[in-house]
């Protein structure tokens, strides 16, 4: 009933995006840093609990060929492979050499199996993927034969939504998948406690991200600060197909019709997944973003950019609620930015 009431009052909303915010803030579920843990079992909560993401990680250095160590060894259910406990990964790569390998080892103690899709790479990113998927070999690594062109693609294969469609047809219909971006360092424990919110075909979990950067051995919080606006989730795999975004830059970016792109110089073509009657579940920070350091987008240290003391106190409310203080301990935080391949960033 409830999603009825909600689809008639946003008939008479006339901005599709407005449309689209109160959708999702009426059917989001908020979960607290304090609530995880409730949905998970007694039994693997006690076994998990005194287990670090470095003892795992460390472990994992050292396998080679298969059988990665992790937080699902502790519940027999996580070897369901239709279990949402036992995600794909569902990662893209372009050109990720400087943070690629301490990502995905990140990752490893929560996710047993993974698609690494990548195109277009001229740096070491595909050397880096094909030895990972080598030392852990339930990761596939899949090359897109066609360049993915932003600006006025030329076909559809070269369009960045058919890209998306493409890596995504590797994992099987009616599996869960989890979107990962390689340069994020994730939590491993907190990114698998979040797997156990999913319990219906139609539930979703957003993964929200806090936006970092370094700069002279400081850490700072950068804009867009801390987002969680459905741009990564875990979702099963019924049917999913992404669907072609058009954008131009004519004043401010807009969505346009593409029965309207003949009218417009430059078209930028991305993609959307349209999410329909979801149940998302909205959980605490799991992850650091590093949006600087990919060769693309580097850019200056600016006014917006918040020392971590300085966001805490803009947004109290974050804290202990969604974001996990310890989240956000400057030391450790520069022990992870220590992991990312520098070297390559020189070459």
């Amino acid at each position: 009933m409830k999603t009825y009431i909600v689809k008639f009052f946003c008939c008479f909303i006339p901005s599709k995006k407005i449309r689209r915010k109160v959708r999702e803030k009426i059917f989001s579920i908020q979960i607290t840093c304090d609530e995880v843990n409730k949905y998970l079992p007694k039994y693997v909560h006690n076994f998990i609990k005194d287990l670090s993401n470095e003892y795992f990680i460390n472990i994992n250095k050292n396998i080679y060929g298969g059988g990665h160590k992790g937080y699902f060894d502790y519940d027999k259910k996580a070897k369901n492979e239709n279990s949402a406990l036992n995600p794909w990964a569902y990662i893209r790569v372009k050109n990720e050499d400087i943070t690629l390998r301490a990502s995905l080892e990140s990752i490893l103690p929560a996710i047993q199996r993974g698609i690494i899709a990548y195109n277009d790479c001229d740096d070491k990113s595909e050397e880096i993927i094909l030895e990972f998927c080598k030392q852990y070999p339930s990761f596939i690594p899949k090359k897109y034969p066609y360049n993915v062109q932003i600006q006025n693609p030329k076909n559809e294969e070269n369009k960045l939504y058919s890209y998306y469609n493409w890596a995504a047809s590797f994992i099987p219909k009616g599996q869960w998948l989890v979107k990962i971006d390689v340069d994020h360092i994730y939590d491993a424990k907190k990114l698998f406690s979040s797997f156990y919110l999913a319990k219906k075909d139609n539930d979703l979990v957003s993964i929200a991200r806090l936006n970092v950067a370094v700069y002279e051995n400081k850490v700072y919080v950068v804009p867009n600060y801390y987002i969680d606006v459905l741009d990564h989730w875990l979702i099963k795999n019924n049917n999913l197909e992404w669907e072609e975004a058009m954008l131009s830059n004519v004043g401010n970016w807009t969505e346009i019709n593409p029965s309207d792109k003949d009218k417009y110089e430059n078209i930028y073509s991305y993609e959307i997944l349209r999410l329909k009657d979801k149940r998302i579940f909205s959980s605490e920070l799991t992850n650091l973003h590093f949006p600087f350091i990919k060769k693309s987008r580097q850019i200056q240290k600016d006014d917006t950019w918040l020392s971590l003391d300085e966001f805490k106190e803009r947004h109290k409310e974050l804290l202990g609620t969604k974001i996990d203080e310890r989240m956000l301990n400057e030391e450790e935080i520069l022990n992870k930015y220590k992991l990312f391949n520098f070297a390559n960033l020189k070459s």
